[in-house]
Formats: structure tokens, C-alpha cells, sequence
């Protein structure tokens, strides 16, 4: 988890700092940051729907195609992605007790590199589209649906009396997703 708000935190401080230069067609301003860390300010293409990679054009004009084994994270349009379990998810809310993504690829089953060595990609449960839940107590995501909304979240937020109760009574559903996050964040 603290790998996953460091990456986070490294993309955004460079986010706002990039290269003046013109973009490639079809690339927007962004950043990536590697495995090891590192962050890299250039051009990003993304093609996670169809391919769960991306492409890259450093400030030099090199171009690269990173898969989710490469990096920790990217940015561009102004929204972050974090790498996890072979895919990557848009972040949709971070807390200081919880935060929100939502899965960008899926990678199950492809032939993934890291490096030379080649893998079979497992990755979490759920679609392209889903939404997860994260607690910054635990590296794990718990895929949050409609169908599922009210056991999932009692068990997430089970320590916020409020929120629970907004979920029991039906105050807060599965369209609600992103104001129970802000309201467990919130919870004392």
C-alpha cells in the first residue's frame, strides 16, 4: 500500500511539470513512473482496453511500449493509474483511510514480459470498468459491484457506525460509491 501512494504521490508531483514541447498525434502530456520508482516526464498513448499497455515518448522523442510489469503507475489527461495484480486502475478517489480505483485493463491469461522472463498474467476478479476499494491498512482490492455493494461495504467500512448506517437504510448505494469513500475517509 505504501508502494501504491508513493507511486501516486511521485506521479503527481511531476505531473504539473512537464516538458513544453508539442505532443505526438494522438499522445497527451504525461508521466510514468517505473518499477524501480523512478518517474519520467514525456508523452503517453494509452491502449488499455485492447492492449493493457501503453505507449511512451520521452522528452528525448523515444518511444516505448511499457506493459503493466514495467511500471508502477502513469499519468495523463490530468488522471493517475497505478499498476496492480497485471493491470492498471484509474484512481478515483484517495483517503486517509480508504481509496477508490477503478480497473482500466484486463490482462488475465496474456503472455506478460518482465524483462526477459515471461508469465501467464493472473489478476484480480471483476471487468474492465469495475470498481475497487482499497484500505490503506491493506495492499489488497476488493472489487465493490452492484451486486455486491451492501456485503462488501459493511465489511470495508465495518468501523464507521455512520456510514454503516447510510448503507443499511439506503441512504448510500453501489451509484454512491465514490461519497461512501469521501464519507468513511471523513469517519472518526
Amino acid at each position: 500500500m505504501k508502494k501504491a501512494i508513493g507511486s501516486l504521490l511521485v506521479i503527481l508531483g511531476f505531473a504539473f511539470n512537464f516538458v513544453q514541447a508539442q505532443a505526438p498525434a494522438g499522445y497527451e502530456k504525461g508521466s510514468i513512473v517505473h518499477a524501480n520508482n523512478s518517474k519520467e516526464d514525456g508523452f503517453v498513448k494509452e491502449a488499455l482496453g485492447s492492449k493493457g499497455n501503453i505507449s511512451f515518448v520521452s522528452a528525448s522523442g523515444s518511444k516505448k511500449t511499457y506493459t503493466v510489469a514495467d511500471l508502477n503507475g502513469f499519468s495523463f489527461k490530468s488522471d493517475i493509474y497505478i499498476a496492480y495484480s497485471n493491470d492498471f486502475y484509474k484512481t478515483i478517489a484517495i483517503g486517509s483511510k480508504a481509496s477508490l480505483y477503478q480497473k482500466q485493463s484486463n490482462n488475465s491469461g496474456k503472455l506478460l514480459y518482465n524483462g526477459t522472463e515471461s508469465y501467464t498474467a493472473s489478476t484480480t476478479e471483476g471487468a474492465i470498468g469495475d470498481y475497487y476499494v482499497q484500505l490503506n491498512n491493506s495492499d489488497d482490492l476488493v472489487l465493490v459491484n452492484a451486486k455486491n455493494f451492501e456485503t462488501a461495504t459493511s465489511k470495508l467500512f465495518a468501523n464507521c457506525s455512520i456510514v454503516l448506517s447510510d448503507i443499511k437504510s439506503k441512504q448510500l448505494d453501489f451509484s454512491q460509491l465514490s461519497k461512501a469513500i469521501e464519507k468513511y475517509n471523513n469517519c472518526k
